[in-house]
């Protein structure tokens, strides 16, 4: 049962997460709007840049009560998807404030979940429940870019509106899976936290990193002084990926000016033969040979996307067999990164305020992204997608780098 909670729950923060970075992006792209402009949805994810600020919370709650409070996140979730379609205008700030705060409350979920993996589990379960959490994860990540824009353009006719319904549901569903058998402790855990429920009001969750954050300020800096030795790795190793990741969409639909029909169904049936080819493989790699091995693996096989990405962009049609094989070689190759990564720092960070040392270092590549997907942007909108692909290709070199600085 642990494995499968565990996978939800990845399935969901994933969720939110590729709402905002891959739905949303597609959604824009097809409705025509500029590259500028869609990459600009970056900062939607400025919460998850930031939520080591107020994440030393998860380190108070109890671990029997971690899920109780996952599931109050879930319900706030599902509510703040359906409050979006009465600030529907893209351009409102209302909307902007009202989708940052959505990106909040999935940054608090990820960090209840990477706590509830911390508390609750040994090193050694932990290595193997990881890849159920982050296979949910991924699976996510293909509903997200493959069958939701699918049933965004065929039965939602391209609305917005019903795309945030949909969402809400979701969230909704699972909330209910996850309550139905315990709602007497539920109920009695939310009646001694209903502030949390205020939560999808923008001023309360304001008022909550603050208060969070200045509680944190006392002894943030001796836990920067405990983990530095990962900051270069943490900010470097996945920098690379995050960004290309930002940008993979709208040049598939952009440049080859492929239907959202054509890319649900091929961003659902490839990439879920991917991951579950890759879930096996880091189970076995995993058991045999050393984490600095895998990472180099992980990276060497990006570096192969990263080239082939390069090919296929000096067309302007290719065979779509070509394309095929680089989406699933795109999602096994950010599969590796993913695993590796996290798996690493969960084993580094296990300790006293382990889910604050998390957070923080997980945290400082979404921070630097708020930098290298504009210079992305002006990249793609001023000269070509080559030219794109090659500050990817310098952004890894660092990622290399990080990994052999590992002591």
């Amino acid at each position: 049962m642990n494995n499968l909670n565990l996978a939800f729950f990845g399935f969901l923060s994933g969720y939110i997460y590729c709402f905002l970075t891959v739905t949303l992006q597609a959604a824009f792209t097809h409705l025509g709007y500029p590259v500028s402009f869609i990459s600009t949805m970056v900062f939607a994810l400025l919460p998850y840049s930031f939520k080591f600020l107020w994440s030393g919370f998860a380190d108070s709650v109890d671990k029997s009560s971690i899920k109780f409070l996952i599931s109050i996140f879930i319900i706030l979730i599902s509510f703040s998807f359906f409050l979006l379609i009465l600030f529907s205008d893209l351009y409102s700030i209302v909307f902007i404030i009202m989708l940052i705060n959505l990106a909040f409350l999935g940054a608090c979920f990820d960090i209840l979940t990477d706590a509830n993996l911390i508390k609750n589990f040994t090193d050694e379960e932990r290595s193997s429940l990881l890849s159920y959490y982050i296979f949910g994860w991924r699976i996510s990540s293909i509903f997200a870019g493959g069958a939701v824009l699918f049933i965004f353009n065929k039965t939602f006719q391209g609305s917005l509106s019903h795309l945030f319904v949909f969402s809400s549901l979701i969230f909704l569903i699972f909330f209910i899976v996850f309550t139905v058998n315990k709602l007497s402790d539920f109920w009695k855990f939310s009646r001694e936290n209903l502030f949390y429920f205020l939560m999808f009001l923008p001023p309360i969750s304001l008022f909550f990193i603050v208060k969070t954050s200045l509680y944190n300020l006392k002894d943030s800096f001796s836990v920067l002084s405990d983990i530095s030795k990962l900051f270069f790795y943490s900010t470097f190793y996945k920098l690379f990926d995050l960004t290309l990741s930002s940008f993979v969409i709208i040049f598939f639909i952009k440049k080859f000016e492929l239907t959202l029909e054509f890319f649900g169904v091929v961003n659902t049936v490839l990439p879920l033969l991917a991951v579950v080819f890759c879930g096996y493989a880091w189970g076995r790699m995993s058991s045999k040979f050393p984490a600095n091995y895998i990472m180099l693996f992980s990276l060497l096989l990006k570096s192969l996307t990263l080239l082939f990405f390069i090919y296929v962009s000096f067309y302007n049609e290719i065979n779509k067999v070509y394309l095929l094989v680089l989406f699933s070689l795109n999602i096994v190759s950010s599969s590796f990164v993913t695993y590796s990564f996290s798996n690493y720092l969960m084993q580094a960070v296990n300790s006293a305020r382990s889910s604050f040392k998390f957070s923080i270092l997980t945290s400082l590549s979404m921070l630097l992204i708020l930098v290298s997907v504009p210079v992305g942007s002006y990249l793609v909108d001023n000269y070509n997608w080559i030219s794109f692909f090659t500050f990817i290709f310098a952004l890894q070199v660092l990622s290399y780098i990080s990994v052999f600085k590992i002591k």
